[in-house]
């Protein structure tokens, strides 16, 4: 292990958002390595030691020699080294509701992605209609769920709570009259930007405010 473990990816929010809270919540010292051309990202993953890995992708962890990627593995990685397994889950049933929280945001994320690729030609006549058929009722649905809840598993804190906030911020930027409307997220999501690491990340200048998806690729973001 190293003294400063390496979160590599993209220099927007994506995938590796949630990971940046989640490192500030850990208080595990890191370099946030992004990387703002292909060729950049090129360059180093033709290189020792990632082009020895069969995995390798964006994001990953290195701490020492270690490497480790895909995102939903960092998760459970970083949980271990900072030495707060709770986050996983304390429990079997902890563990259980996580997943299946999990499962439902991943239909939320790639429901967002599909709206936000839509053809440009084609955008602006389609995008309140895939919304409002495609993406709403999965919100609706965590946020029905999230009702009377302190946290997603319940009274405690776990990484999903990360996943499940950066998927607020997207509703908030994007829809934020209908943002509010969702209870369940929008008082989780307060809760969430309140825990003090989060309050004092997200006013530091290490915060990616935007771009939340990859210029030029995306219709938003």
């Amino acid at each position: 292990m190293g003294d400063k473990v390496v979160l590599g990816y993209w220099a927007i929010r994506g995938l590796a958002q949630p990971l940046r809270f989640y490192l500030e919540y850990l208080e595990l010292p890191y370099e946030d390595k992004r990387y703002y051309k292909p060729e950049e990202w090129f360059i180093d993953v033709s290189s020792a030691p990632l082009n020895q890995h069969v995995l390798v992708n964006l994001p990953y962890i290195k701490d020492g020699d270690e490497l480790v990627f895909e995102s939903q593995a960092l998760y459970v990685y970083l949980a271990y080294r900072a030495n707060k397994p709770e986050l996983l889950g304390q429990n079997p049933k902890e563990q259980v509701t996580l997943a299946s929280v999990r499962g439902v945001l991943q239909d939320l994320f790639k429901s967002l992605i599909s709206l936000f690729t839509i053809p440009e030609d084609q955008y602006e006549a389609r995008k309140d209609d895939f919304f409002n058929s495609e993406v709403i009722w999965i919100a609706e649905k965590l946020s029905k769920f999230l009702e009377n809840r302190k946290w997603a598993v319940g009274d405690n804190l776990t990484y999903i709570d990360f996943q499940l906030f950066e998927a607020e911020e997207i509703l908030r930027n994007y829809k934020p009259d209908t943002f509010t409307t969702l209870v369940g997220l929008k008082t989780h999501n307060e809760s969430f930007a309140n825990l003090p690491a989060i309050k004092h990340y997200l006013s530091s200048d290490k915060m990616i405010a935007r771009p939340f998806y990859p210029p030029g690729m995306y219709r938003w973001g």
